[in-house]
């Protein structure tokens, strides 16, 4: 009994770590264990990895992330209209005469995607090519065209 209360004390760690932001090592170091000790936890107790998995996808920074692909890609998005019977006397919806579900598409965001490139492949995205990028040797026939 005791035994899985110091598993759930640890899931609940990881978790916390993880939704933190905290790789492996940073993690491992908050709990006072080695990488390879963390790892081979993360191997054997299928719940402590679970944690450590839904932590990281749940960070402010990877929902950001989400967001912003989502964004630069477009997406559909379902609208929901209905018009409600009500109540003059208190205001309270008394039965829904009529209900529309839209389906919208948002076109891609050219600017969201240029951001995500640029800060994910900065090397080909750069607005600033380097000359060395470039470079061509013009055989003496050609240099003369």
């Amino acid at each position: 009994m005791e035994h899985e209360h110091l598993i759930n004390a640890l899931v609940f760690a990881v978790e916390q770590c993880a939704k933190s932001g905290l790789d492996k090592k940073s993690t491992a170091e908050k709990l006072n264990i080695s990488i390879d000790e963390f790892d081979q936890l993360l191997q054997e107790l299928p719940r402590v990895k679970n944690a450590f998995e839904e932590g990281e996808s749940l960070t402010p920074e990877k929902q950001a992330e989400d967001a912003l692909l989502r964004r630069a890609l477009g997406f559909q998005q379902k609208e929901i209209y209905s018009e409600d019977m009500v109540d003059k006397k208190t205001g309270e919806p008394l039965e829904t005469l009529k209900r529309r579900v839209v389906s919208k598409e948002v076109a891609p965001d050219v600017r969201a995607l240029l951001f995500w490139l640029k800060n994910r492949c900065p090397q080909r995205w750069s607005e600033k090519q380097t000359q060395n990028d470039f470079d061509l040797e013009l055989d003496e026939d050609e240099k003369s065209l």
